[in-house]
């Protein structure tokens, strides 16, 4: 997705914040909000939070990757012969079709590209001029894929998968030189490769931070539940687990016989290893 999609929308934004802190306030408090962005994952296989160091890991990486473009703008603005006269990469980049958003998450090859998310797998591979569906056999199998070129006789793409996938319900479409492929992982988590003869990737730098609506209900009421209980102690006012605690308490101060009948169970300090002591008796 190009990076300028937004850019009316955010400017917008930035009109009403008036300054650039107020304006990143406004971000961060959205991804603090509606995504699983600052929680901490304390099991890796966890589907909600980040492991410990990933948001700031993630928010460095950004901070940077814009901050070398805007110096090879600057660059390019000086000195147009940067962009006019240095040579491709290689031979086949004029061909290339691939935006960065194709590749989220996964990698780019000669003749493909994939992304990911912790659900799904998109896969877009590069077809020959004139190709039309006729000309294309797809072949998807639970780990299994291969992408045949059938006026060619080429192989565009074969393998085996990373990982099962739910081959019934994959799809797949042409779009000018482009067949896009959608797959469903058949487990929930992230692939080092979509195939395995493929150089494995490193999962620590995926940005694995996922939309609130795209999380369970039981996900997003943890989530609630955490924003809620620390807007609680910022306040200085009793968390969920305070409150079950006092309502415990309650029962037990109201048993006759009870040495604590009649105290207020608000007067309790709790302490967070669950101890707790009374401030007035």
């Amino acid at each position: 997705m190009e990076g300028t999609v937004f850019d009316e929308t955010l400017l917008a934004i930035l009109k009403e914040c008036h300054t650039l802190p107020n304006f990143l306030d406004i971000i961060f408090g959205f991804l603090k909000r509606r995504t699983d962005f600052y929680c901490i994952a304390t099991d890796p296989k966890s589907a909600i939070g980040l492991p410990k160091g990933w948001a700031e890991y993630f928010v460095k990486e950004a901070f940077v990757k814009w901050k070398s473009k805007d110096a090879q703008q600057e660059l390019e603005q000086h000195n147009p012969a940067v962009t006019s006269k240095t040579p491709a990469c290689n031979s086949n980049q004029s061909e290339q079709t691939f935006s960065p958003s194709d590749s989220y998450n996964g990698a780019v090859h000669e003749n493909y590209t994939w992304s990911q998310t912790v659900n799904e797998v998109n896969i877009i591979v590069r077809l020959p001029e004139m190709s039309t569906a006729k000309d294309i056999e797809v072949l998807i199998q639970s780990q299994k894929i291969r992408v045949k070129h059938k006026k060619s006789d080429s192989i565009l793409l074969a393998g085996e998968l990373c990982e099962k996938v739910k081959h019934n319900d994959a799809i797949w479409s042409l779009d000018k030189r482009k067949l896009d492929i959608h797959l469903d992982k058949s487990s929930e988590m992230w692939w080092n490769c979509l195939t395995k003869t493929e150089p494995k990737l490193d999962i620590s730098k995926f940005d694995c931070s996922r939309p609130f609506d795209e999380l369970s209900e039981e996900n997003q009421a943890q989530i609630e539940e955490l924003t809620w209980n620390q807007e609680r102690k910022l306040h200085g006012l009793p968390t969920s687990e305070d409150i079950k605690m006092r309502n415990k308490l309650a029962k037990a101060f109201a048993v006759e016989g009870s040495p604590f009948k009649g105290v207020d169970p608000s007067t309790v300090l709790i302490e967070s290893d669950g101890s707790f002591g009374a401030t007035d008796f």
